[in-house]
């Protein structure tokens, strides 16, 4: 009767054990991790090694002051284009929409993302047109402009080069500018960068993973 005992104790630590490690198992395969700088790269996200500070700047959204402490709070992610820009500027919105469109199924993740376009044609961009601008593809989308000094050194610090045309007399001339998109951290920092062609799946997909599990 005793070695009956024995015998039943053993196999129910044994079974025990075993549910222990099947249990773990699953949740190391279920459980949501950080995305590895080698995933980021294959979805065209480039982490800095050491996260950038942001030269002081002064910008307006729908003509109030718009300052690099607009940027901490939250997860900022900046195009630079312009509203005028025939194809390559609205097919990249529409993509940053479709981007906050897949991000709905995380409502947590999307509140603590701002998507913001600032414009590096301000003779031609008011920060009124950008707002509208911005707004027409997603009404939290946020539309910036300014003085061209300030755009400029921001476009610097974001490693988003363009090439400045000011006071032109041609009305109808194209820029010359990146097509990558920054990423700033809630501190206003300079984080990283995805590079272009974009996919709003790997956008998506990034951007959980950041807001998620980096600090």
């Amino acid at each position: 009767m005793t070695n009956n005992k024995g015998i039943t104790y053993t196999v129910i630590s044994c079974l025990a054990i075993i549910s222990m490690v099947i249990g773990l198992f699953v949740y190391s395969t279920v459980a949501e991790k950080e995305l590895t700088k080698d995933q980021y790269k294959l979805l065209k996200f480039y982490q800095l090694n050491t996260k950038r500070e942001l030269t002081p700047f002064s910008l307006l959204n729908n003509d109030k002051p718009f300052t690099q402490d607009n940027l901490k709070g939250k997860w900022d992610l900046v195009f630079l284009g312009f509203a005028s820009c025939p194809d390559m500027c609205p097919m990249t919105m529409r993509k940053l929409a479709m981007t906050a469109d897949i991000l709905k199924k995380d409502p947590e993740v999307l509140k603590k993302i701002n998507f913001i376009i600032l414009s590096i044609d301000p003779d031609r961009d008011s920060s009124k047109t950008m707002s509208e601008y911005a707004e027409a593809f997603n009404p939290s989308f946020i539309g910036l402009s300014g003085g061209i000094k300030d755009i400029y050194q921001l476009s610097l610090n974001l490693t988003l080069p363009f090439t400045p045309i000011i006071d032109s007399d041609e009305k109808n001339y194209d820029m010359d500018h990146s097509m990558n998109l920054a990423l700033i951290d809630p501190n206003g920092k300079y984080f990283g960068f995805f590079k272009t062609p974009h996919k709003p799946e790997d956008m998506a997909e990034v951007l959980e993973s950041v807001v998620k599990f980096s600090n």
